[in-house]
Parts: structure tokens; sequence; C-alpha cells
């Protein structure tokens, strides 16, 4: 069922003059208003990512959640500094600001099924790489293709603007790959040689890169009073494929010297035809979509959900700008406008104060219990958290806010990007702020906090966050600092616990190379995929040393060991051995000698050999064998004597006692090799050759020191007697004890 107040706020746009536009605008309608077909649309919407690991949109699905929930591979229990880590980079040629994407098994042009990380920069170049490794043939892109159409990305230094943090301006907002994973679409700015700038919707083959759909469509309009510039817009949102249409939202440059406004475009995703605009705010200013990265936000309903920055607010009964607002949006026949909106009761001081409410987009929530089924969660730079009824959004009172629940100043500073949901809860992480964790308990969120960091993200701190599980269970909360350039993984049943960072590895083997604000990480099978500057970094399980052969061995000191110390090296993920990997072995300073040398090469069948000589002095030996970013492996060795060659006395000779008497001291003798070290497990007889004494015991073994101990009590008779001890093969060693 429409809302009540939508036949009053519909605000038409552009005429749509494609037939077959109105005839699936219509067909969508019919569609909704069917309960099961609704319900079916919901399932698949939060259910998604239970079916596959793809990651096809920012922030993993069209209600910006953030969740994988079919991630088997990276759990708390593997994701820590000993088995988690940097496992290699590649090199792009402009900056990363979108968040790559994720494409499972997809034959592509190299005619082999790859797992596929797409990443597109601001030089207008967009990368398709193997998403699990970077050798051999992987080495290079599978493919690389330049947008620039003969020119150039548009230089940011044509405009004064210092507070993107660009250069230029190419690809900015995230792309977006159909659900057949045929067609990555993707805006890209230029500037030709002729001095001119253009905006430019293409669709890529996600084979090869190719330009399908007869595109590059560009990217212009005018609402009959307005007209697009082109060369004051931002196109910073991700984009947003929903019911056939691509939607492609607009905000300013980073300068708000400038005349521009917010606008978004619907494109039709098989013809690339444009079937509508709208601009925010058309009798006044700014009111940018921008989204602090992320992007339009769809409900189970295919209604369209943005949020506006600074700007004009008149509401629908003056001008119709909406300037810091929560837009809800559609079709009603072939025209795209408001349904419904929000708009805070200090819309004026938030836009005087710089306090964007579109700094971030819109949650949208599962169905909940209560009062308010349909639910969305939407916060800006204000600091102030919202709980907004998707059936009736609130719409404007100078006096209040009609939003199910409103946290005022409840993160520090901005909020921006997107909250994340995973498992009734909602995170969420503000500039300056710990992320937080509420609870949703039939339909609201938990009044304070159910856990937060301990970590604060200061600077440019957390923008969106991304949540892995498998289901219910072995979840991670996932956040960047942009300004120190740290991956964090929480808990996310309780943020306090944190289970690593990049910064725990020694010898700086996780470190990440400078990245700009407000990118977001995507994880998926086993990686983690991190947009930079100038690379995208990728971690995962570091790869797995194991002892292929040589351990639990024992022998002489000084001896070389009769097997060798073979380590073996293999893919965590599938188990193949990895040739070319340095391995070093240490003994932690028990004075052994590795042979050839403490560090060896992997051969092509991933295994590094050493001959290991054992130390002068029995011990266990424990041989540690590492390599920079492998997991590390231990071989246990035991050094042992050589044959008994003599026996010697330590203590007890020549005491003296009554008959009948037990001697204060035992008699203790070592059982020597060839060069004097003791040997232990050897059985020492004892006999006081018929002077009828007695000992305790008869046959000791000696000990670790090669020793071994017994009590003797003398006998009845007075006088001198030997004492002597012995074991086979050795000269005995005699005693002497005088009975008085």
């Amino acid at each position: 069922m429409r809302d009540p107040i939508r036949s009053t706020l519909f605000l038409a746009k552009v005429p749509v003059s494609v037939a077959t536009s109105l005839s699936r605008r219509e067909s969508k309608q019919r569609v909704s208003a069917i309960g099961v077909m609704v319900c079916l649309h919901f399932c698949l919407l939060f259910s998604v990512a239970v079916a596959q690991n793809d990651v096809l949109t920012h922030h993993n699905d069209v209600a910006r959640t953030g969740q994988n929930l079919n991630e088997t591979l990276l759990t708390p229990a593997n994701v820590n500094a000993s088995q988690f880590g940097k496992l290699f980079t590649r090199s792009v040629d402009g900056i990363l600001v979108g968040q790559p994407l994720y494409a499972s098994n997809v034959l592509m042009v190299d005619g082999l099924v790859h797992n596929v990380v797409f990443v597109a920069t601001q030089h207008n170049t967009v990368y398709a790489f193997d998403a699990d490794s970077n050798l051999g043939n992987n080495a290079v892109p599978i493919w690389a293709v330049s947008m620039n159409d003969g020119g150039t990305p548009d230089p940011i230094s044509d405009y004064g603007c210092k507070g993107t943090g660009f250069s230029e301006i190419g690809v900015t907002g995230t792309p977006v790959i159909d659900a057949a994973k045929t067609t990555l679409y993707v805006v890209a700015k230029t500037l030709t040689p002729d001095g001119n700038r253009h905006y430019a919707l293409h669709a890529l083959n996600l084979t090869n890169g190719g330009e399908m759909l007869g595109g590059p469509a560009q990217i212009t309009g005018s609402n009959g009073s307005d007209t697009f510039l082109i060369q004051y817009q931002l196109q910073r949102p991700a984009l947003l494929l929903e019911n056939g249409s691509i939607y492609i939202g607009f905000g300013g440059n980073g300068c708000d010297i400038y005349n521009y406004n917010g606008w978004l475009f619907a494109y039709d995703a098989q013809t690339l035809q444009q079937q509508g605009l709208f601009e925010v705010s058309p009798n006044g200013r700014q009111s940018a979509i921008w989204l602090g990265g992320a992007g339009p936000s769809a409900d189970e309903f295919g209604n369209i959900y943005t949020v506006t920055g600074n700007g004009t607010y008149d509401g629908p009964q003056a001008g119709n700008d909406y300037g810091d607002s929560l837009l809800k949006m559609g079709w009603t026949g072939n025209s795209f406008g408001i349904f419904d909106y929000f708009t805070p009761f200090n819309q004026e001081d938030l836009y005087i104060h710089d306090g964007d409410l579109g700094s971030a987009g819109a949650l949208i929530l599962p169905d909940q219990p209560g009062l308010y089924p349909h639910e969305l969660v939407a916060g800006g730079k204000g600091g102030t958290l919202y709980l907004i009824n998707r059936d009736n959004l609130g719409q404007y009172n100078p006096g209040y806010d009609n939003v199910i629940q409103e946290f005022v100043d409840e993160t520090s500073f901005q909020l921006t990007g997107s909250p994340s949901y995973w498992n009734g809860s909602v995170y969420v992480a503000g500039d300056r702020d710990y992320i937080k964790q509420y609870g949703l308990v039939n339909g609201l969120l938990t009044s304070t906090p159910l856990s937060q960091s301990t970590v604060l993200f200061t600077g440019k701190g957390v923008a969106s966050t991304s949540i892995t599980a498998n289901g219910n269970k072995n979840a991670i909360l996932w956040a960047l600092n942009h300004s120190s350039y740290i991956l964090f993984a929480f808990d996310p049943t309780n943020l306090a616990n944190t289970f690593y960072t990049s910064r725990q590895a020694l010898h700086g083997r996780d470190q990440i190379s400078a990245m700009v604000r407000y990118t977001t990480p995507t994880i998926s099978n086993g990686r983690v995929y991190i947009p930079g500057k100038t690379e995208l970094s990728v971690f995962g399980l570091l790869p797995v040393l194991s002892p292929a052969s040589g351990n639990n061995q024992s022998g002489t000191k000084q001896e070389i060991l009769p097997i060798p110390l073979v380590v073996l090296a293999s893919d965590a993920y599938s188990q193949a051995p990895l040739s070319g990997l340095p391995i070093t072995c240490n003994d932690g300073k028990a004075n052994g000698v590795l042979l050839p040398s403490a560090t060896q090469t992997t051969d092509a069948t991933g295994k590094a050999t050493f001959e290991y000589q054992l130390p002068t002095s029995t011990q266990v030996v424990t041989i540690i064998c590492t390599s920079p970013t492998t997991t590390s492996t231990t071989f246990t060795e035991t050094c042992t004597a050589g044959a008994p060659a003599a026996i010697k006395v330590v203590s007890g000779n020549r005491q003296s006692a009554p008959p009948n008497t037990m001697l204060a001291k035992p008699f203790v003798v070592k059982v020597v090799d060839a060069t004097g070290i003791g040997v232990p497990g050897v059985t020492v007889n004892f006999t006081d050759n018929g002077a009828g004494g007695s000992f305790s015991p008869t046959a000791p073994v000696t000990n670790s020191k090669g020793e071994a101990t017994t009590q003797y009590t003398t006998g009845p008779n007075a006088g001198k007697v030997t004492v002597t001890s012995s074991t086979a093969g050795v000269s005995p060693k005699n005693l002497l004890v005088t009975v008085e």
C-alpha cells in the first residue's frame, strides 16, 4: 500500500518517453501490490549474502547492511597476527576511492574461471584482478581499461578545492555489478582536449572490460529551470542498481563556494537511456547527495532512499527544496520523485554550521516486531542518530522530530558512510568516537550501547564498517582508520574485544599504504581488500609452514641427524605448495648448526631442506622455522649423550658409621660418555662384596645428568668395606666405607 501522503508530495521531473520503460514501471507497481511477491523480494534482499560471497554493490547489498553472512574461512579463531596478515598488493594508476567489488567464479577473457576483485581509480582506469593470487599469470591484471576517451581526468586544481584530498577527479563513486555478473556499471569524469567536461555512464563487460549496451552514455539534464552543471558536481555516492535502473547521485566537488546542487539520475540498466532525474533544491542551492561514499538504499518494496547535505529547505508546500533531508523516492507511472521525507527540526542550524544530515546513507533494517515493522537508521554530521519509520518518515516539524527514536550527540562528531547491521544489532562508527553496538528489542534501539570499542577513532576515522559471519556465528566487525592506515577486526558481540590490528605483527609485516577518507573494505571468501592511494592491499590467512619430515629425532651431541628437516610451505586456502619462499630456522641458542645455512628457499614442491648438527650438550632442542609472510612451524629434536665410557664418583665416598647404620650421605656416581657428558637412563649396580650391608635401591638408574644415587646401610661387622659400582661395558668404580 502506498503512503497516504505520496500523492501530495510526488514531484514529477523528466517525462520518460520510452514505452518499454513505462511498461516496466507499471509492471513493478502491479507486482508490489501482491503481498506474497513483496515478501519474496524482501527475503531475497536480506538473505542474498547467505547464498553467495559476491560483493556486487557498496556495503554488500541495496539495504546497505554491510554484512556478508557466508564467510566460513575467516573466524575469530584464526584472525590474529600469527595466522592472518597482508598477503600481497596490486599497483594501480590512481587513488582508489570507491569500495572494491568481488565476483566469484567468473569465466574471464583469459579462458579461466576466476574469483575477481574490481577497482576503479581517479585516473579513470578500471582493473580486474584475480582475487586470490598475484603469482604466475595473475601477476598482471586480467584486464584493465581506461575511460578517459582521449581526454584526462578532471584536474581538481582547476577549482581550487583542497578538501577532497584528490589531485584529479575520475571515478569516485563505487561502481555496481548486476546480479547475473555480466556488466559492471561505472561513472567517470573526463576533461576533453577542447576543454569540455563530461560525466559518462559506462557499462563494461565483466569478462573483458569492453563497452556494452551502446555506452558510454553522457550524463546531462535539466529540470526545465536548472541545468546540471558538470564542472561543479562530484559523483561521490556509490551507484545503486535496483529493479532495472541505475541510480547515480551527485553533490559538490569539494568547494561549497560554487553553485552546485544535489541531483539523482536514473538510467535504464539495459539501454543506458536516461529515465528520469531529480534536483534536490530546484529553487535553492547545494543540498548535495554525497553520503560519505555510501549509496542510495532500497527497501523490499523497491523504494529508494537517499539523504541530502547542507542546502536550502522549504519543503513541499513552498519551493520543494530538501536540504538536510531523508528522501523516500520512487516512480509513479513514468515520473520519478519524492513519496515521503524527513527533515530535522534544526535543519536551519545544520545548514548554517555545516552539519550535513547527508554525510551518511540510510541503513534499511529487516522487518521488526512492534508498532513499526519497516524501519531505517540514519544520522549525519550533527551527531544525532535517528530510528525512522519507513511507512511514515515524519516530514518536518519546527518544534520536534516525528521519528521513532532520536539519540542526540550519540556520536562525538560526524557519522559518515553507512552504519552496519548484524543479528539484531546496529553498529555506528562516528569520527572522533568509539564504534558502538546498539541492540534492537521489539523494534527499538537500546537506549545505551550494548558494547563499544576500546579504540578511539581520531582523525579521519571510521566510515563504513563491514561484518562477516557464518550466519549468526563466527562474526567479525572490520573497520579502517583512514588517518593512521590501520585495519581492525573486532568482536561484534562485544566490541571491547579486538581480534586483530594490522599494527600487531612484528617488523611492519602488515603495514598498509596511505588511503583516502571514507574508503570501505571488502571481505569475501577469506580475504580482505583495502583500497589505497597507489595500491590495493589484500589481507587473509597466511601461508602455512609445516614439518614434512625430520621431526622428533634423537641423536648424540654434535651428530648430524640422520633425517633432514624438511619444511613445507603451502597456501592456507588451496593447500597448494608455494615455491620461492625464504625459510629461516633457528634453534634458540641451543648452539646446534643448520646446514648448509639457516635460510633456505622453497623449491617447486614448496619444500625447504635443512640438515641439523646437534649441539654439544644433552638437551631437548626446539627449532622454529619462519618466513616473513607465513605462519611459523617447529621441530623438536633431542640431543643425547654417547655410550657409557666411565663411572665417576660424585659424592658419598670415604664415610664412617657403626655396624647396621645408614650412612649420613648417599653414594652418588655419574656415568659419562667418552667426552665426559653424563649419560641418562643407565642402570648402575651396587655391591659391598659380601660385607652384609644393604642398598636402597640396589640398582638405581642415572638421571638426566647421568647420576645414579643409592643409600647404604652398613653390615654387622666392623672393618674396611669396599663398595663397587658397575654397569655393562664400563670399568667399575669403588667407594670406601669404614665400619667401626
